[in-house]
Protein backbone atom coordinates (compact mmCIF):
# COMPACT_ATOMS: atom_id res chain seq x y z
CA UNK A 1 0.00 0.00 0.00
CA UNK A 2 1.34 3.52 -1.03
CA UNK A 3 1.28 6.07 2.25
CA UNK A 4 1.30 9.56 1.74
CA UNK A 5 2.61 10.91 4.93
CA UNK A 6 2.97 14.86 4.35
CA UNK A 7 5.44 17.38 2.99
CA UNK A 8 8.94 18.52 3.23
CA UNK A 9 9.84 22.11 3.21
CA UNK A 10 10.15 22.95 -0.39
CA UNK A 11 12.65 25.43 -0.11
CA UNK A 12 15.13 23.37 2.06
CA UNK A 13 14.88 20.19 0.11
CA UNK A 14 15.90 21.78 -3.07
CA UNK A 15 18.84 23.23 -1.44
CA UNK A 16 19.91 19.49 0.24
CA UNK A 17 19.67 17.90 -3.16
CA UNK A 18 21.51 20.71 -5.03
CA UNK A 19 24.54 20.15 -2.62
CA UNK A 20 25.07 16.72 -4.02
CA UNK A 21 25.23 18.01 -7.76
CA UNK A 22 28.93 17.72 -8.30
CA UNK A 23 29.09 14.22 -6.11
CA UNK A 24 26.69 12.52 -8.04
CA UNK A 25 27.47 9.17 -10.83
CA UNK A 26 25.88 7.70 -13.51
CA UNK A 27 23.69 4.82 -12.99
CA UNK A 28 25.72 2.11 -13.16
CA UNK A 29 24.21 -2.20 -13.90
CA UNK A 30 27.00 -4.44 -13.45
CA UNK A 31 29.61 -1.82 -13.51
CA UNK A 32 28.94 -0.21 -16.80
CA UNK A 33 26.93 2.49 -17.15
CA UNK A 34 23.20 1.99 -18.07
CA UNK A 35 20.88 4.34 -20.55
CA UNK A 36 18.96 5.53 -17.38
CA UNK A 37 20.21 8.75 -17.83
CA UNK A 38 19.85 8.90 -13.70
CA UNK A 39 22.44 10.13 -11.99
CA UNK A 40 22.55 9.39 -8.12
CA UNK A 41 25.15 9.08 -4.88
CA UNK A 42 24.89 7.00 -2.05
CA UNK A 43 24.65 8.01 1.67
CA UNK A 44 25.19 5.19 4.71
CA UNK A 45 25.20 1.59 3.11
CA UNK A 46 25.28 2.19 -0.56
CA UNK A 47 25.19 -0.47 -3.14
CA UNK A 48 26.25 -1.48 -6.64
CA UNK A 49 23.63 -3.03 -8.60
CA UNK A 50 23.79 -5.83 -10.96
CA UNK A 51 23.60 -9.58 -11.15
CA UNK A 52 25.80 -9.57 -8.02
CA UNK A 53 25.04 -6.54 -6.01
CA UNK A 54 27.49 -5.67 -3.76
CA UNK A 55 27.34 -3.50 -1.01
CA UNK A 56 29.92 -0.87 -0.09
CA UNK A 57 30.33 2.15 2.40
CA UNK A 58 28.38 5.43 0.58
CA UNK A 59 28.73 8.85 1.90
CA UNK A 60 28.05 10.05 5.75
CA UNK A 61 25.43 10.70 7.37
CA UNK A 62 25.72 13.40 9.65
CA UNK A 63 23.55 13.79 12.78
CA UNK A 64 20.81 16.20 11.66
CA UNK A 65 19.98 13.94 8.27
CA UNK A 66 20.08 11.12 10.91
CA UNK A 67 17.31 12.20 13.49
CA UNK A 68 15.06 13.61 10.30
CA UNK A 69 15.52 10.15 8.29
CA UNK A 70 14.66 8.52 12.03
CA UNK A 71 11.15 10.39 12.16
CA UNK A 72 10.16 9.73 8.63
CA UNK A 73 10.93 6.05 8.73
CA UNK A 74 9.22 6.27 12.39
CA UNK A 75 12.79 4.51 13.89
CA UNK A 76 16.22 3.21 13.47
CA UNK A 77 16.49 0.51 11.50
CA UNK A 78 17.32 2.41 8.06
CA UNK A 79 20.76 2.32 6.77
CA UNK A 80 20.82 3.61 3.03
CA UNK A 81 19.90 7.17 1.27
CA UNK A 82 19.57 6.84 -1.91
CA UNK A 83 19.82 10.17 -3.80
CA UNK A 84 18.75 10.24 -8.14
CA UNK A 85 18.43 13.22 -10.41
CA UNK A 86 16.28 12.87 -13.47
CA UNK A 87 17.00 14.96 -16.51
CA UNK A 88 13.77 16.02 -18.68
CA UNK A 89 12.78 12.86 -20.36
CA UNK A 90 13.87 10.25 -17.76
CA UNK A 91 11.61 7.53 -16.79
CA UNK A 92 12.06 4.34 -14.47
CA UNK A 93 10.59 1.50 -16.15
CA UNK A 94 8.36 -0.67 -13.61
CA UNK A 95 10.19 -3.03 -11.61
CA UNK A 96 10.31 -4.81 -8.31
CA UNK A 97 13.57 -3.98 -6.07
CA UNK A 98 16.31 -7.05 -5.37
CA UNK A 99 15.78 -8.97 -2.39
CA UNK A 100 19.14 -7.35 -0.69
CA UNK A 101 16.93 -4.80 0.17
CA UNK A 102 14.01 -4.57 3.26
CA UNK A 103 10.63 -4.19 1.70
CA UNK A 104 9.75 -0.49 3.02
CA UNK A 105 10.40 2.34 1.24
CA UNK A 106 10.40 6.20 2.20
CA UNK A 107 10.45 8.20 -0.62
CA UNK A 108 11.09 12.05 -0.82
CA UNK A 109 10.02 13.63 -4.66
CA UNK A 110 11.45 16.92 -5.49
CA UNK A 111 10.14 18.35 -8.62
CA UNK A 112 8.97 21.76 -10.31
CA UNK A 113 5.52 22.70 -9.01
CA UNK A 114 2.88 23.42 -11.18
CA UNK A 115 -0.52 24.17 -11.31
CA UNK A 116 -2.07 20.93 -10.51
CA UNK A 117 0.31 20.18 -7.50
CA UNK A 118 3.52 17.95 -9.23
CA UNK A 119 3.84 16.64 -12.66
CA UNK A 120 5.78 13.30 -11.47
CA UNK A 121 3.58 10.16 -12.50
CA UNK A 122 4.84 7.20 -10.10
CA UNK A 123 3.37 4.18 -11.10
CA UNK A 124 2.51 1.60 -8.47
CA UNK A 125 0.25 -1.61 -8.55
CA UNK A 126 -0.64 -0.64 -11.79
CA UNK A 127 -2.49 2.60 -10.98
CA UNK A 128 -0.96 6.18 -11.96
CA UNK A 129 -0.41 8.28 -8.54
CA UNK A 130 0.81 12.23 -8.58
CA UNK A 131 3.85 13.17 -6.88
CA UNK A 132 4.08 16.85 -5.44
CA UNK A 133 7.34 18.92 -4.52
CA UNK A 134 8.44 18.14 -1.54
CA UNK A 135 6.23 14.76 -0.80
CA UNK A 136 6.83 12.25 1.26
CA UNK A 137 5.56 8.60 0.63
CA UNK A 138 5.65 5.18 2.07
CA UNK A 139 5.69 1.99 0.02
CA UNK A 140 6.82 -1.45 -0.63
CA UNK A 141 9.59 -2.22 -3.21
CA UNK A 142 8.55 -5.81 -3.89
CA UNK A 143 5.10 -4.14 -5.49
CA UNK A 144 5.88 -2.79 -8.87
CA UNK A 145 6.35 0.70 -8.97
CA UNK A 146 8.15 3.65 -11.60
CA UNK A 147 8.59 6.40 -12.99
CA UNK A 148 7.14 8.04 -16.18
CA UNK A 149 9.20 10.63 -18.56
CA UNK A 150 9.97 13.69 -16.70
CA UNK A 151 9.46 16.86 -18.28
CA UNK A 152 11.62 18.82 -15.94
CA UNK A 153 14.68 17.72 -13.50
CA UNK A 154 13.46 15.54 -10.93
CA UNK A 155 15.29 14.42 -7.86
CA UNK A 156 14.21 11.57 -5.48
CA UNK A 157 15.67 11.02 -1.84
CA UNK A 158 15.02 6.65 -0.80
CA UNK A 159 15.49 6.22 2.99
CA UNK A 160 16.12 2.46 2.77
CA UNK A 161 17.45 -0.74 4.71
CA UNK A 162 20.15 -2.29 2.92
CA UNK A 163 20.37 -6.15 3.85
CA UNK A 164 23.99 -7.11 5.12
Amino acid sequence: MLVRKGFVDKEKIWKFVKGFENLLEDETWNSKVNTSNRKCVWLGLGVNLGIKSEVYKGLDIDNGLRKKCNELWDGTDWNSILIYKYEPGTELKEHIDRDLFEDKVILINVSKDDLFGGNIKFIYQGKEEILSNGEIIQFNNKVKHGIRKVSEERWSISIRKVKI
